[in-house]
């Protein structure tokens, strides 16, 4: 694996400033803050601290990212299902083929 070319980023989001390291474009980790500014906005209507607020969008956002890996999981096998029909049916078609004789 080659070495990720890491830079220095100060970064707002869920309003706290903080530095971190990444190889992420600028527009790429824009998008993600804007992602997670808006998310964590949507608790300003509960009467919540700023830390209940964080975690119940930590909860949220694992469920989803749980949710996709099992949905990955499962569009994997799916493919992997695909492909030994497809080899399967392949396989019978090559059998089932007269093929002509050569002809001199």
């Amino acid at each position: 694996m080659a070495d990720l070319e890491l830079r220095s980023v100060t970064v707002t989001v869920a309003q706290e400033r903080i530095q971190i390291r990444t190889d992420l474009p600028d527009a790429e980790l824009g998008e993600i803050i804007a992602f997670i500014d808006e998310r964590f906005k949507r608790y300003e209507k509960y009467q919540m601290d700023y830390k209940k607020r964080l975690s119940l969008l930590a909860v949220e956002l694992t469920s989803e990212l749980f949710e996709v890996r099992k949905n990955m999981r499962r569009a994997k096998l799916y493919c992997e299902q695909m492909d030994k029909s497809a080899r399967d049916l392949g396989s019978l078609l090559e059998e089932g083929i007269d093929r002509p004789e050569p002809q001199i």
